[in-house]
Order: structure tokens, then sequence, then C-alpha cells
């Protein structure tokens, strides 16, 4: 059976199975290395075993706009670029560490984190047009199948010449839960997730993560800091320590599938908006542990195969065994 599940911030549906036998090993997905063994990374680090993370520009320009208006935009004639903007880069660790970020030691996983923020903190500063928005989108993956194209610990920033779509439906859903209730909507889910306990992964002292009720796929976390803030780049050193410790801890409950692939991104708000009150900033864990079905490609309707109670249910199993 599906069961219709409509997301409270983007409005969006998912499809929720809720009456499947569920199979522990049917989600037990190992995380697949990157092809090749050389790591380019590793021959431009220098020498020294310590804590440092390099940032390196892979590609400048690196968004080209094209006028989908014009006869020949659909052909997709590089003559149709209007203009080329953003950027592609990565935060990486000192050589020979391949490591998952859940098992960095903590002081080089504070400094990734460290680095993403100065970095966004310096992109957000960088000139572009009088009418061009900016958003830096900060990812970590895993896995040949999230995509990740090094084994080298690192994370991936791109500064994006416009505000994407699903960051756009976020906006607009928690502006509109302020219209209508007058609270944040990020703050009430953080606040009931955690009161009823059921969909509930772990809390601590800064952040809740929990198990989206209309998760859109299996295992996914959402990892929401209890202060209210719109933006990530406000965070001080003390704030971006107690990132680590969460982050680290909720890729540690995903060893209850082994080792498998996933996406961790951060959602905050684009540069220069003004988003105090309708914004909250967060971060999204997405196991990739099963290809896109046709009923997804064919509706953009996500099917997820693990109900999030479940799926709560065995990362908190995991985190009690661990301790």
């Amino acid at each position: 059976m599906f069961e219709l599940r409509r997301d409270p911030v983007t409005g969006w549906w998912s499809a929720v199975v809720t009456d499947r036998s569920f199979e522990h090993s049917s989600f037990a997905v190992q995380a697949l290395p990157v092809e090749g063994s050389h790591c380019r990374h590793c021959d431009e680090a220098p020498d020294g075993d310590d804590d440092r993370v390099r940032r390196v520009t892979l590609r400048r320009d690196a968004f080209h706009r094209i006028d989908a208006s014009k006869d020949r935009a659909a052909q997709l004639s590089m003559s149709e670029v209007e203009t080329s903007s953003g950027s592609w880069e990565i935060l990486v660790g000192p050589r020979d560490h391949h490591e998952r970020f859940a098992d960095a030691r903590p002081q080089l996983a504070v400094n990734l984190l460290r680095a993403t923020r100065d970095a966004m903190r310096q992109l957000g500063t960088e000139p572009r047009g009088p009418e061009e928005p900016r958003y830096i989108q900060a990812v970590q993956s895993h896995g040949r199948q999230a995509g990740s194209r090094s084994q080298h610990l690192n994370m991936e920033l791109y500064a994006i010449p416009q505000i994407p779509h699903w960051l756009a439906e976020e906006i607009g859903g928690g502006a509109r839960h302020v219209i209508s209730r007058r609270t944040c909507v990020w703050c009430g889910l953080a606040r009931a997730e955690e009161e009823a306990g059921e969909r509930l992964v772990f809390a601590d002292e800064a952040f809740v993560v929990f198990a989206p009720a209309a998760a859109r796929s299996a295992f996914e976390m959402m990892i929401v800091p209890r202060e209210h803030g719109p933006d990530f780049t406000a965070l001080d050193d003390d704030g971006i320590a107690a990132c680590r410790a969460t982050l680290q801890r909720a890729l540690t409950a995903l060893d209850a599938l082994g080792d498998p692939p996933y996406n961790l991104f951060l959602h905050t708000s684009p540069v220069g908006e003004r988003l105090d009150q309708t914004f909250h900033w967060h971060w999204e864990l997405h196991p990739r542990l099963r290809v896109i079905a046709g009923l997804e490609r064919a509706t953009a309707l996500a099917v997820n195969p693990a109900a999030p109670e479940y799926a709560a249910e065995v990362l908190r199993d995991r985190l009690r065994r661990g301790t």
C-alpha cells in the first residue's frame, strides 16, 4: 500500500510504502569506490600529516545561462549563451585521508566545516550582476552511486547564479507558514518530532535529527539546529564544533545499513537575502539505496520504500548499540 504524505514545507507529495515486510538486506547497499586508483588531491597535498584543509577551484564561470525564449535555444547552442558565472570548488583534507566524514578525526572534520563556512562567506562577497542571484550549495558525498568524484575526504561547493527550485520551494513554504501560523515551520517540526519520538533518530544540545514524515528517500534524515537562524555562515566556531559532532553521529547511524552511499547537503539562505524570520538553515542526509523507478520518472512523485517510522527505529537501534 502507498500512503500519500505531503511535505509541510514544500507541499510536495511522497508515496510511502507502509505495508511491506521489511528485509534489512534489501537496504544494505555497499558504497562503491570511485573508479581509478590515482588521487590527484594526494599528489597536490603539501607534506606533513596535519589537519589542514585545502580549497581547490575546479572551474570558474561554471554555469552558462541560455535564453530559452530564443529559437535556437532548444538545441542548446553555445552561441545562445547569455552569461557565464558562478564556480565549482572542492575543499579537501590532507594527503592520504580517504576515510568517510563519519570516521574523520574530530579536529579534521571541524576544519572541513569551518573551511566550508569561510569559503561560503568569501564567495558571497564576490562581484555579481545587479540582478543576478547567488546560491552557494555545499555537498558531501560518499560512494560512486552518490556521484562522488573522489575517494579523498572532501566537501564540494557550487556558487550557482540562480535560486534552485528545491530551495525556492522551501523559502516560499517557510514564508507561508510564518504568515499563517506566526512561527517557523522548521522550529515547529523539530519540536514536534522530538516530543513525539516516533521518527526521532536522536537529539542533542544543539540539533534535532529525525526522519521526515514525508521523506522522499529511504532512511533520509533531516538535521535541524535548535537555534533559529537562516544562514549557516553566521555560525561561530563553537557552533561549527557542535555541528561537526551532530553530523558525524548522524552518519554513524547509517552504519545500520553497512557502508551505504549518501549525499549530505546544506540548505541555507541565498547570498544577500534577508530571511531572518521565514527560513531556518538545515542539513539533509539522503542515502542512495536504489535506482529511480518508472512511477517516479513518469510523475515526479517520490516513492519511499521504507516508512520513516521504521527507518528511525533502525537508526536509533544502531546508535544505542554503538554507545
